[in-house]
């Protein structure tokens, strides 16, 4: 398969992991701000998301759904994590551990598909930005 297009498929498949970690956890924020913040994040993931399906289509492939036993197992997890602790700090740091989870994700795709298109590599670069700026905004809601 083109590098291009598995890079672009990691890159949507990522983006709606994030999506809908994100979306989850909006129903469990309990401040305005976090939820503020929540709500940012699945606008940025959103058109990461839309970014890479044009790109993917342009390049003569499609997106892969995320498999169900992925998102029952996120949804399951995401649910125990808040069950005890809604806080947002709490919240925050899972958020950071799911944006980091990302970084290196992306960070193994671009370095194993460097024959992939400019354009390619630079939507996902834009994601490891993006993902960098969500962990620098959700530190200032960490406390103990």
């Amino acid at each position: 398969m083109d590098q291009t297009v598995q890079l672009l498929q990691d890159v949507v498949r990522n983006a709606r992991t994030g999506q809908d970690a994100v979306e989850q956890l909006m129903t469990k924020a309990q401040d305005r701000p976090m939820r503020d913040e929540l709500i940012r994040e699945k606008e940025a993931y959103a058109m990461t998301c839309r970014e890479g399906e044009r790109a993917l289509l342009a390049a003569g492939g499609k997106a892969e759904p995320v498999k169900a036993m992925t998102k029952a197992g996120m949804w399951i997890g995401l649910e125990a994590e808040t069950l005890a602790d809604r806080t947002d700090a709490h919240i925050a740091e899972m958020v950071i551990q799911g944006a980091t989870m990302g970084i290196i994700e992306m960070t193994k795709a671009l370095n194993s598909y460097e024959g992939a298109d400019t354009s390619a590599r630079d939507i996902a670069r834009s994601f490891v930005d993006r993902q960098n700026d969500v962990i620098v905004r959700q530190k200032a809601f960490l406390k103990n």
